[in-house]
């Protein structure tokens, strides 16, 4: 039995997506090449991970200055807060935008290194191991704040309900100022508000049937008894 065969385009990828799938791709490979790099900045420097030493072609270690240690302490200090966020927390777009800032200020703090290389007292091959492993640093970063960036998109960003609920506001109006719902004031006596409340007007012929004038209404009562 024949079937019948529907052919449908599928829906266009969206430039986001394309973008995300790209990264995919592009971020093993960039760091492959970092880790390469990395890698050949050892044969220059022997111990490039410990904080305030470098060692020349001679084998001799030299002792970096300790502004340059400090702040290189710090930077490896907000890294490892990174890491540490990145692996543990669950996924959100508090998350991500946080890491996106620190990797901002990670790449700031590099930059600020990479100033003080040139006035260091220390040789030129130390100067350029020194580069070297910045470098190495800037492309990580890089590559981290590029991706946390793109998941941002990912998820909505959360409302701030209590700016809404500041710009609400109820007026104040003082208890004295509201009169009394049973009480009223006259002329120093405290009165029910249905005795303050002005009586109506009746007709003249009115007739009452409970209180003064009642009898007077009944039928009967203009009749004189002999």
């Amino acid at each position: 039995m024949p079937k019948l065969v529907i052919k449908q385009d599928l829906p266009e990828v969206s430039i986001q997506e394309k973008l995300e799938s790209l990264l995919r791709v592009a971020l093993p490979v960039l760091l492959a090449v970092i880790a390469v790099a990395a890698s050949l900045s050892l044969y220059i420097t022997r111990d490039s991970a410990t904080p305030g030493a470098a060692i020349g072609n001679s084998g001799q270690q030299i002792d970096l200055p300790a502004m340059y240690t400090e702040q290189e302490e710090q930077m490896n200090k907000l890294g490892r807060e990174f890491e540490a966020q990145e692996k543990t927390e669950l996924e959100s777009y508090n998350k991500h935008s946080t890491l996106v800032v620190k990797a901002n200020e990670l790449l700031t703090k590099i930059a600020e290194l990479d100033s003080k290389v040139a006035s260091l007292d220390v040789s030129t091959e130390t100067k350029q191991a020194l580069l070297s492993r910045h470098q190495y640093q800037k492309d990580y970063w890089e590559a981290k704040r590029v991706f946390h960036h793109l998941r941002l998109s990912h998820f909505a960003k959360p409302v701030d309900t209590s700016a809404l609920a500041s710009t609400v506001t109820v007026p104040n109006i003082p208890e004295e100022t509201i009169p009394s719902k049973t009480e009223v004031k006259k002329d120093g006596e405290t009165l029910s508000a249905v005795e303050a409340a002005p009586k109506p007007a009746l007709p003249d012929d009115f007739c009452p049937l409970f209180g003064p004038g009642a009898k007077a209404c009944r039928p009967g009562a203009d009749d004189k008894t002999p």
